[in-house]
């Protein structure tokens, strides 16, 4: 390992726990906590030299170049990919943490409040991915803090938004942070921190895939928040990668490149704690070869079903039955409201093109009358699924 960087540095802090609390914990968890634990001390970044061997300069010289051809194809597709594949990186993000659904509920979770909790969960992370691509390219404290309570917008815990006020750790026990795999900064230090990672953001003297690196693993460093960490981290990743020029009209499955082998994703960010900051730029290098592949493949399957869908069609020419194909690329669940509103159509002309999505093989029925019906897109969502999940994605990278 080049250790460019100086190994994180940990600092002593008391552990104070109400007598009546530790009385519930189990003696055998309860000798273990002691008076005192180490928090992390992030290391300040805003000015510190980064060195790229030439072989790590050539990779990246060659997905960037991959990166601008699939970016330019996205730009001239009828349809929507980076609604599509939003959804898919969100519920690869999502697994990263072991929280899991399928694309179908996802989808419904966008439109009703019924749908089972993961996928509600997973949805606030679908609206935390678009609140971080739509953020100004001037990064701030609370930008990075609006994406945060996007993404937990639908828990119990929305009330614990902004910065953490509280110690948190990764790993060990839920007791104490005594035999965490990593305790993350002291409060008093995460406000500098973020200000030093914010001016990061703003060099213009760094490779800027590796910089969006960087930043993502800075950020997990500093975990700002309670909970969420990862997922908004992510979600600034896809963030910065917009923000470099890398990708300005669609997205990527970055989360589905790291969902690939997660394991050396955490390998990465330990190695970052130790001073080489490499292992983290390769990884994400990796994960956006990956996430190439998986998106041109996407976009070719999608490409297939709905040219197959168009040529189904008999309705005359203008018809709106023609515009449903792109939207349900949109989203892949619908209903007569959803379907009104997004063609500018009356209620009965949208249930009359729904009713023809079906009878084409676009849509089939979901729900029942008393809990309203809903309409999915089985082959879309088969295609979404397979780029949301491992053993989807190694298909996918197979064929």
């Amino acid at each position: 390992m080049t250790a460019q960087w100086p190994k994180l540095t940990y600092e002593e802090a008391s552990w104070e726990r109400d007598p009546s609390e530790r009385d519930l914990i189990p003696k055998s968890r309860r000798r273990r906590i002691t008076a005192t634990y180490h928090a992390a001390i992030p290391l300040t970044i805003a000015s510190r030299e980064l060195r790229l061997p030439m072989s790590l300069e050539a990779r990246i010289s060659e997905v960037v170049a991959s990166l601008a051809r699939f970016d330019e194809r996205q730009a001239r597709t009828s349809f929507n990919l980076p609604a599509l594949l939003l959804r898919s990186e969100s519920a690869a993000s999502s697994q990263i943490e072991h929280l899991t659904s399928s694309i179908r509920n996802i989808a419904l979770a966008e439109l009703s409040p019924r749908a089972p909790r993961n996928a509600q969960l997973i949805a606030g992370n679908v609206a935390a991915m678009r609140t971080a691509l739509a953020l100004p390219d001037d990064l701030t404290e609370n930008a990075i803090i609006a994406v945060h309570e996007t993404l937990i917008a639908p828990t119990d815990d929305a009330s614990e938004g902004g910065i953490r006020q509280e110690q948190v750790w990764i790993g060990g026990t839920p007791y104490s942070p005594h035999e965490a795999l990593f305790v993350p900064p002291l409060v008093d230090r995460i406000r500098p921190a973020l200000d030093d990672l914010l001016l990061f953001a703003e060099r213009t003297d760094l490779d800027p895939l590796a910089k969006a690196a960087i930043f993502h693993a800075q950020f997990e460093t500093i975990h700002p928040f309670v909970d969420g960490n990862g997922r908004t981290g992510r979600a600034l990743l896809a963030k910065m990668l917009e923000r470099e020029g890398l990708l300005r009209h669609t997205t990527l499955p970055t989360s589905a490149g790291l969902l690939h082998d997660v394991d050396v994703y955490m390998d990465a960010l330990d190695c970052y704690h130790e001073g080489d900051p490499l292992p983290i730029v390769e990884q994400v290098v990796e994960a956006l070869e990956l996430a190439v592949v998986i998106g041109t493949k996407t976009t070719a399957l999608i490409e297939e079903v709905i040219d197959g869908w168009h040529a189904a069609i008999t309705q005359r020419k203008g018809s709106r039955i023609y515009e449903l194909p792109e939207l349900l690329v949109q989203q892949p669940v619908v209903d007569s409201r959803y379907i009104a509103e997004h063609l500018k159509v009356s209620q009965r002309a949208a249930r009359d093109i729904l009713e023809l999505g079906c009878a084409y093989g676009m849509l089939k029925p979901i729900g029942n009358a008393q809990r309203s019906i809903y309409y999915q897109s089985s082959d879309l969502i088969e295609i979404m699924d397979e780029i949301s999940a491992l053993a989807g994605i190694r298909r996918l990278l197979r064929s």
